[in-house]
């Protein structure tokens, strides 16, 4: 990647993570199994995603940032960033619509779906390695994560 292309995403990723404060009241009742991982995209709806365009090592990816309640990710065709709230006690969450860097690829539509699903998220589950986010409207899950090593 050149250094063009790596300017614009530096430029977005430190004004995303520097809009995110602490917030002490919502971090002792956070469940660590969703913030102490990094997830690996592996379905949207009931479309299976492999890797994301950058590269065939390169794995689209979620990541929530305890520390003002942020989200990080890579799409298929793009990095992102926003925020997420989780309700305490329960297996509500919601994800702000995520801000992410403009590059064209030729799986853009899925790309799309992806950050769309996002900002629908109501609740989520985790049954071993697995992360399932559903909206408020649908029984089966709209996007399928894998726990995988950051």
């Amino acid at each position: 990647m050149t250094t063009r292309r790596l300017f614009p995403l530096a430029l977005l990723m430190t004004l995303a993570l520097g809009s995110c404060e602490k917030d002490d009241a919502t971090l002792p009742t956070q469940p660590t199994a969703l913030l102490q991982s990094r997830w690996q995209l592996t379905q949207i709806d009931k479309t299976p995603v492999a890797t994301s365009s950058y590269a065939e090592t390169s794995k689209s990816y979620l990541e929530f940032v305890a520390l003002g309640t942020c989200t990080v990710g890579l799409g298929p065709c793009n990095n992102f960033s926003g925020r997420y709230a989780l309700a305490a006690g329960s297996q509500e969450l919601h994800i702000t619509p995520q801000i992410a860097t403009r590059a064209t690829c030729p799986v853009q539509d899925l790309e799309t779906r992806y950050l769309d699903n996002l900002a629908l998220t109501a609740r989520y589950e985790i049954s071993g390695n697995e992360l399932r986010l559903y909206d408020a409207t649908t029984p089966a899950p709209r996007l399928l994560f894998r726990r995988t090593a950051q």
